[in-house]
């Protein structure tokens, strides 16, 4: 009876830690994120500006690392013409080296906000705390990579947006003849923090329970 309870014990253990490499190994390590903007971006990754750029057949790739499987991006994209003279457009997508694999504009996740130019905004919009909970949700969903009127730089871009192909779609934060100053964040797994319970949560949600 001894021996078969130890031989359970033992098994249990060996299982637990199976299980426990198995999620270390689930959770990506390193990220590249692309971005083109029309006309011109600037992009952030956990608050700190990594890339910027006014010629959107010329994306540029970010390369990041993931604490726990976290980051923050955050993107403001300019568009020259204003009102109605332009079209705006924002393309992006994140490629991580464990699943999920690969998230482009158009999917579910990403979060816009319209404002004031840049070097007018001091909310801290592009900070990991910053509170997005109240921004848009939806994006106004444009032309496929590739299709559309950006379609002919797609064989300039694909130099850079081929490892892997793009499968993102141009988008913008409602219709891109009106606001020309938008701001999208996406947030890559969760905030690892230490509550009273040590639970691993965003600061959003601590926010939110916090009210």
């Amino acid at each position: 009876m001894k021996n078969r309870v130890m031989l359970y014990l033992t098994l249990t253990f060996l299982l637990a830690g199976f299980v426990l490499i198995q999620t270390a190994n689930a959770v990506p390590k390193n990220g590249t994120l692309r971005v083109s903007g029309d006309n011109t971006w600037v992009v952030y990754i956990n608050g700190e500006e990594v890339a910027q750029s006014d010629n959107w057949q010329a994306p540029t790739a970010s390369e990041f690392k993931l604490d726990n499987g976290f980051a923050q991006v955050a993107v403001y994209v300019h568009d020259a013409e204003p009102g109605a003279a332009g079209k705006g457009g924002f393309l992006a997508d994140i490629v991580l080296d464990d699943e999920p694999d690969y998230i482009g504009t158009g999917e579910e996740g990403w979060r816009c906000d319209t404002g004031k130019l840049l070097a007018d905004r001091k909310d801290g919009w592009e900070k990991i705390d910053f509170d997005d909970s109240k921004w848009e949700d939806e994006l106004e969903i444009y032309e496929k990579f590739g299709e559309g009127i950006w379609g002919f730089g797609a064989a300039q871009m694909r130099q850079i947006l081929n490892d892997p192909d793009c499968e993102a779609n141009w988008v913008w934060c409602g219709p891109n003849d009106v606001e020309d100053d938008i701001y999208f964040r996406y947030t890559i797994g969760k905030l690892p923090v230490e509550p009273q319970e040590k639970l691993t949560t965003s600061w959003a949600r601590i926010k939110n329970e916090a009210m």
